[in-house]
């Protein structure tokens, strides 16, 4: 039997920023990369010029609003 690092930990799923554009309601991908730049979202830069982002992260960060408007 192999044993992975991590073991039984998740493993993040890594989207394009136009993907997590989409998921996060239609933003533009530049807002997206914006996020990476303030650190709201960790960047993953898999080529030289292909950055990706974990989808739980873009889930995390867009949340709906209650009654009352506010987040």
């Amino acid at each position: 039997m192999s044993r992975r690092s991590g073991s039984m930990s998740a493993q993040r799923v890594l989207i394009s920023l136009r993907d997590a554009a989409e998921l996060a309601g239609g933003v533009h991908p530049r807002t997206v990369r914006r996020w990476v730049g303030d650190g709201l979202l960790e960047g993953f830069q898999i080529g030289p010029k292909l950055i990706k982002v974990d989808r739980d992260q873009v889930l995390a960060l867009v949340r709906p609003l209650n009654e009352s408007g506010v987040a």
